[in-house]
């Protein structure tokens, strides 16, 4: 196996975390405009609003025209409709530019365990480090306001480079940006379509991250268990010990 010299990170759920969940985060915004909805209800609609809104609009509907508030204004409205608001749909507006202020400054994320001291060492082994991931324009102050921009080499995202995974294509960009191949250059995430299959479909190597405490929603067939991490500080000692660094 060739000697890592590269390797990018998804953000979401990899090494940023939303605190508390999004339905918390919906929910106590919505209080402050008098509307009252269960912030477990909220999560429970989540994940199936948001794969039908990328599927529908991908690339947060740049290709529909859309700016990323636009799209992002579409979600949260939808979101509460699926959750069972029934109320004035002009009293969400004051409910999503709220949020929209909190997410676009960074502040309502914060860092997975162990991000810090994972990506310290893996900077300090010499490796390159770079970004891939669907997240919009907020995501570089993001990273600063939680200190993890000092990091990385480089950030690519949908939001720069006009395309998403799971296109192999913005892999392809990471490693144009960064002057890597694909054979010394890895990659890990928490989706097993996006961050597993798709680097490794162009010959980079990849790691799987899914926390102890996190559920596993996706089916595990296609993923070697070598290649699992569980908590960030082992990928350190897996790159450098198995890989030989």
């Amino acid at each position: 196996m060739n000697r890592l010299k590269l390797l990018t990170f998804d953000v979401a759920n990899t090494i940023l975390k939303i605190k508390d969940s999004p339905g918390y985060q919906y929910s106590s915004v919505a209080k402050n405009f008098n509307i009252i909805i269960n912030a477990s209800d909220l999560d429970k609609v989540y994940d199936n609003t948001w794969r039908k809104r990328k599927q529908d609009h991908p690339n947060y509907g740049k290709d529909h025209g859309m700016t990323t508030k636009e799209w992002w204004k579409g979600f949260v409205c939808q979101v509460f409709v699926n959750a069972g608001y029934r109320g004035n749909p002009c009293a969400l507006q004051g409910v999503f530019e709220a949020l929209w202020k909190r997410f676009e400054n960074g502040t309502d994320w914060e860092a997975i365990p162990h991000s810090h001291e994972a990506l310290a060492a893996l900077k300090n082994a010499g490796l390159k480090l770079g970004i891939v991931s669907n997240f919009d324009e907020s995501l570089e102050k993001t990273l600063c306001v939680n200190h993890l921009d000092q990091y990385f080499d480089f950030v690519v995202t949908a939001a720069n480079s006009g395309t998403e995974k799971p296109d192999p294509a913005i892999f392809r960009r990471a490693l144009s940006v960064s002057g890597m191949t694909p054979s010394v250059s890895g990659h890990i995430g928490d989706n097993v379509s996006h961050d597993y299959l798709t680097p490794k479909s162009i010959g980079m190597t990849a790691f799987l991250f899914i926390q102890e405490s996190a559920p596993v929603g996706e089916s595990l067939e296609k993923v070697d268990q070598k290649d699992i991490i569980r908590d960030l500080l082992d990928l350190n000692k897996i790159v450098t010990e198995k890989l030989k660094l």
